[in-house]
């Protein structure tokens, strides 16, 4: 069955299938940093092309939109190759924090923290992470997405927050020493 996409279905078409494309950019990404670049992109690119034909038929929009974020990915990490860019720590790095690590609070500095921390984990890691704690996806879905045992997707999440917990309380130790 074929649907009529215009502008004017543009923001049911986004919100049908904004989760899915950034599962999908999540999962093919190299760098986290990158995911809210590469999906703006995408559904510029996909506005784009609506706007500039007005009305065409779709399949499956779904499917042709992770067609574009295909696209979009294999463009930029060609130009951020080609281009040698360098990726420096931003300070202000701001992630939501649907992050429940059974602490007390999370302060902005904490968020940053374990957002760097994650970072500089190995990159499966840290795509768990932001999959079943930024995503809410249960550990079932990661593990498939993923490749991988629910025990072992277990695993990095519970091993990964008894990382952070020890050391932020290490961090929070040494500050009240001083």
């Amino acid at each position: 069955m074929s649907t009529q996409i215009s502008l004017e279905n543009f923001e049911e078409i986004y919100s049908r299938t904004y989760n899915n494309i950034l599962k999908y950019i999540i999962l093919h990404c190299n760098d986290l940093d990158d995911v809210n670049d590469i999906i703006q992109e995408t559904y510029i690119e996909f506005y784009k092309k609506i706007k500039k034909t007005k009305k065409f038929e779709l399949e499956d929009e779904q499917s042709f939109i992770i067609g574009i974020s295909k696209n979009i990915l294999k463009k930029y990490y060609r130009s951020k190759y080609k281009n040698n860019i360098v990726n420096f720590e931003n300070e202000d790095v701001q992630i939501e924090s649907n992050i429940d690590i059974e602490l007390q609070f999370i302060t902005k500095d904490n968020v940053s923290y374990i957002w760097k921390t994650l970072k500089n984990k190995d990159i499966k890691i840290a795509k768990i992470f932001y999959l079943y704690y930024g995503l809410d996806m249960k550990i079932t879905d990661i593990a498939k997405e993923m490749n991988l045992t629910e025990s072992a997707t277990k695993n990095y999440i519970y091993r990964t927050i008894r990382e952070l917990k020890n050391s932020l309380k290490k961090e929070s130790d040494e500050n009240v020493r001083e």
